[in-house]
C-alpha cells in the first residue's frame, strides 16, 4: 500500500517539476526579450556624446546636449545638474544618488534569470530522483517485471535533468548578457560625469 502511494506521489511530483521547468524557461525567455527591448530603447547607442560634451563651454550647453540624447544615462546626469548650477561635489553626489535608483530599473528581472540559471539543474535533479523513486516503487509492486522496468523508468527520469540543464544554460547566458549591458551603462554614466567634471565649469557657474 505504501509502495503504491509512493509511486503515485513520485509520478505526479515529477510531472509538476517538469511543468515548472517549462514555465521557468518561458519566463526566462520573455524577461530576457523585455530587457533587450528596454536596453535598446533607453540606453545610449551613439558614441558621439563625449566629444560633444568636451566641446561644450558652459553648463547650459551641457544640459542642452544631454536633453538632446534623453537616454537613461543622460537623465541621471541631467538630474545631477538640476535646474540651477551646483558645485562639483554636489553634482557628483546627486548623480550617485539618482544612479542607484536608475540602476534598480536596469536590473529588473536579472536576479530572476540568475536564480533560474543556478537552480534549474537542481530542480531537474529533484525530478530525476523522484522518477527513479517511482521506478523502484513500481519494481516493488510488480516483482515479476525485472530490471527492465527500473531501467526504463530511470531513462525517463533523466529527461527531467536534461530539461533542467536546457533551462539553466540559456538563463545563465541571458543573465550574463544583461549584466554586460548594465555594466556598459554604468561605465557610460561614469564617463559622462568625469567628462563634465573635467571641464571645471562648476566654479564658474557658481560665481
Amino acid at each position: 500500500m505504501i509502495t503504491t502511494q509512493v509511486s503515485i506521489f513520485a509520478f505526479h511530483a515529477a510531472r509538476v517539476i517538469l511543468v515548472l521547468l517549462l514555465l521557468l524557461s518561458f519566463c526566462s525567455i520573455a524577461f530576457f526579450i523585455e530587457r533587450m527591448l528596454y536596453f535598446n530603447k533607453h540606453f545610449l547607442d551613439k558614441p558621439s556624446i563625449l566629444p560633444e560634451l568636451e566641446a561644450a563651454n558652459s553648463i547650459p550647453e551641457i544640459i542642452r546636449i544631454l536633453d538632446q540624447y534623453d537616454t537613461s544615462e543622460t537623465r541621471v546626469i541631467r538630474k545631477g545638474l538640476g535646474k540651477k548650477h551646483r558645485s562639483e561635489d554636489s553634482f557628483t553626489k546627486i548623480v550617485a544618488a539618482y544612479f542607484c535608483t536608475e540602476k534598480e530599473k536596469w536590473e529588473r528581472y536579472t536576479n530572476f534569470l540568475g536564480t533560474v540559471g543556478s537552480n534549474a539543474p537542481f530542480i531537474g535533479l529533484l525530478g530525476t530522483v523522484l522518477g527513479i523513486l517511482k521506478s523502484f516503487a513500481d519494481l516493488g509492486i510488480n516483482t515479476g517485471s525485472g530490471p527492465q522496468v527500473v531501467m526504463a523508468g530511470i531513462s525517463e527520469a533523466l529527461i527531467v535533468t536534461a530539461v533542467g540543464l536546457a533551462v539553466a544554460i540559456p538563463a545563465v547566458i541571458f543573465f550574463n548578457i544583461c549584466k554586460t549591458k548594465i555594466k556598459a551603462g554604468s561605465v557610460r554614466v561614469e564617463s559622462i560625469q568625469n567628462m563634465i567634471c573635467s571641464k571645471n565649469l562648476f566654479s564658474e557657474s557658481s560665481k
